[in-house]
């Protein structure tokens, strides 16, 4: 990473020595045509992540994370999304190497609430250069955190500082919506180049009908066990070898016969809950 100086940079990619104006914050290298971020008085590259899904596949790829096992019955059929934004939003994108070899941490570079972004696995092949003749420049949320603050975040994780061997800034696409159901709002992140979903908060399925029947399980496997060596001791009343095993056999008949309606108690709460 470069020192950022009064009125030169040094290009973080081959070195050129490059005029800037004041409050310039992005830049593309006079000679290698890098793109350049600058960061009070650091220079790193620039990346973006180009965008693969439209609304619609986004959309699509929402309402399919909303028929998952996790959440509600029919979410997907009975959310309402009330309002969809596009954008790229900031990351630091830190490449650290030590005895495990390469590895890749992101830090977001804005507030926000959606900490699972800073699992994105984002290939090298994909951080393309930004070119600002490329994009629009209302679509770019603009990075808030300083580079030495997500590097204080990194190094709080237990990621060694001296370990960094590449820091860049990277803008990855996002479709963020918003979507009502039984008078609650939400919200969730589609990953515009994977098409990944990400949310902390979604409509999740009530435990109660499943603790209802854990409770319910137990109770009937110890009535079954109770039942069994009862069993076990009328047909041999003295108190013998002879007698558990036949109460075990006898209890392993029981709770086959226990399990069918549990089974099936199971499989109506996971299909109406």
């Amino acid at each position: 990473m470069s020192e950022l100086g009064s009125s030169k940079i040094i290009c973080p990619q081959c070195g050129g020595e490059n005029t800037i104006q004041a409050d310039e914050k992005f830049l593309q290298c006079e000679y290698c045509g890098s793109s350049i971020y600058l960061d009070k008085r650091k220079v790193v590259n620039h990346f973006v992540v180009h965008s693969n899904f439209d609304r619609e596949q986004a959309e699509g790829n929402l309402r399919r994370w909303m028929a998952g096992n996790f959440h509600v019955k029919d979410l997907d059929k009975l959310a309402q999304i009330s309002q969809v934004s596009f954008y790229y939003f900031p990351l630091w994108y830190f490449k650290t190497k030590d005895d495990r070899g390469d590895r890749i941490y992101l830090q977001p570079a804005h507030s926000t609430s959606v900490s699972e972004i800073k699992n994105l696995k984002i290939p090298a092949g994909n951080l393309k250069p930004f070119i600002k003749e490329d994009f629009k420049d209302e679509n770019f949320v603009e990075a808030d955190v300083l580079y030495e603050s997500a590097k204080s975040w990194l190094s709080q994780s237990g990621v060694n500082a001296e370990s960094i061997t590449e820091s860049n800034l990277v803008h990855v696409p996002f479709y963020h919506f918003y979507y009502n159901y039984k008078g609650q709002q939400y919200s969730a992140l589609v990953e515009a180049s994977s098409g990944m979903v990400y949310a902390n908060i979604w409509p999740a399925k009530s435990e109660m009908p499943f603790r209802l029947l854990f409770a319910a399980a137990i109770v009937i496997f110890a009535v079954a066990s109770i039942i069994s060596f009862a069993v076990s001791f009328m047909i041999s009343p003295k108190l013998s070898n002879e007698t558990v095993l036949i109460g075990e056999f006898i209890k392993i008949f029981v709770y086959g016969i226990a399990a069918v309606p549990l089974i099936a108690a199971a499989y109506w709460i996971v299909k109406k809950v």
